[in-house]
């Protein structure tokens, strides 16, 4: 029951993210992931009211633009900041994906997403740099631990995470399963 109120808390903030980004439509263009532009609009535009399916679907759908992001930004070596965004753009989306999921009733679902998505930015969170000479990022050798500049909305994102699996969890996994009929006895035995 907790998770469904959940479910619905997230498709309430859904209806202000909605509001927001139908204001901007025209303004938001995503620079580092232009590809996911599309997909992002779409979801702010999805109404509260809508059944869980037509969330989850435009959720999906973003997740997977920033995970195609991220692999070109992988491809491309531009770590700090391509792959980290984009690995904190598809994190951040995966949780309402997986809430979602949770009001559809597929815990298993919702669960493998939230690990992902606390996968993702774990690694975000963990990363250290260094600039080389020219004033481009590499991995850090050990001399200097800065962080990525997405590393606190990272922390953000594995809190959710870890708040929904906790939740997940703490739900019998027979909550998912049908009810069992449990037969009646007659009173004449």
């Amino acid at each position: 029951m907790r998770l469904l109120a959940g479910a619905l808390f997230c498709v309430l903030g859904i209806a202000a993210f909605a509001a927001t980004a139908s204001r901007a439509d025209a303004a938001f263009s995503d620079k580092l992931c232009p590809e996911a532009t599309q997909y992002v609009i779409a979801l702010g535009q999805v109404p509260p009211s809508d059944p869980p399916q037509r969330i989850y679907d435009a959720a999906r759908a973003t997740t997977a633009a920033y995970d195609s992001c991220a692999k070109r930004q992988l491809a491309d070596a531009k770590i700090e900041p391509g792959v980290h965004y984009a690995y904190t753009r598809e994190a951040s989306f995966a949780i309402l994906e997986a809430r979602a999921l949770v009001a559809l009733n597929r815990p298993s679902d919702a669960k493998a997403v939230a690990l992902n998505a606390k996968r993702l930015a774990q690694d975000v969170f963990d990363w250290r740099r260094s600039i080389d000479q020219n004033g481009a990022y590499i991995q850090s050798s050990g001399s200097d631990n800065r962080p990525s500049v997405y590393r606190d909305s990272a922390k953000e994102i594995i809190a959710a995470a870890d708040d929904m699996l906790a939740k997940l969890a703490a739900v019998p996994a027979t909550a998912s399963a049908a009810p069992v009929p449990v037969p009646v006895s007659s009173p004449h035995r």
